[in-house]
Order: structure tokens, then sequence, then C-alpha cells
């Protein structure tokens, strides 16, 4: 009885502790089709860096069960003298040659993470439960 009693606090601490742990989330692979465009280069790095942020694992080349992520048409550039450059695109999801969906971004060069928060937050519902 005197053993139990003073494992409780520890077991106490353990259940607790494993309580307030965040639940870890699964690993997604993603493939991201790179824009060739000079133009949208900074675009590019910034979607690339940000779709190798865990949990999501940027991937070389499309393989089974990999989100791919595809820029559909052209990114539309516009640049303005006061305020800078503006990118609108969008954007289709698929796995395994099934469509997934698409999402349309909008974004400028000196808050690029408008798109990319967006896009990582796509990717994550898009993968979902399978």
């Amino acid at each position: 009885m005197i053993r139990f009693a003073r494992a409780l606090p520890t077991i106490a601490v353990l259940v607790l502790s494993s309580l307030a742990a965040p639940a870890q989330e699964q690993t997604i692979h993603v493939y991201f089709q790179p824009l060739r465009d000079d133009e949208v280069a900074l675009l590019n790095k910034a979607i690339l860096e940000a779709l190798s942020q865990p949990p999501l694992q940027l991937a070389e080349k499309p393989s089974a069960g990999a989100v791919v992520v595809a820029v559909q048409g052209k990114v539309e550039v516009t640049r303005k003298k006061v305020s800078g450059t503006y990118y609108e695109f969008t954007v289709g999801f698929s796995r395994d040659g099934s469509s997934l969906g698409q999402s349309a971004q909008s974004c400028s060069d000196k808050k690029l993470s408008d798109c990319t928060d967006q896009l990582v937050l796509d990717v994550k519902s898009v993968a979902g439960p399978r």
C-alpha cells in the first residue's frame, strides 16, 4: 500500500503529461511541381520552403500516396509602383492521379505567407485521413 501511495504522484504526472502533449501529426508526403518562370522565383522558393515544414515532407518527384500540388495555368503577376508585386494563381491537388480539389491564391511579394500559409492548410485538408 505504501509503495502504491508513493507511486501515485508519479503516475498522475505521467497521465497528465500525456494528456497535455499535443497529438503528433502524421507526415504528409507532398510533391510540388516547381514554377519555371524566373518572374516567380521568389514565390516558388517560398512555396518550396513552406511545403518542407513538418508535418509536410517535400518529395523530389511524385510518388504513390503523395499529394501532388501543381499551379494550374499561369501565375498572374501584377507590378505596382508603390505597393510592389502581386501574384494570383490557382493550385490543383491530386493523389495517385485522382483530383482532390483546387484553391485560388493571392498574395504580394511583401507577404508571401498569405499564399504559403493557406497552401499548407489546403494540403493538410485535402490529405486528410485516408
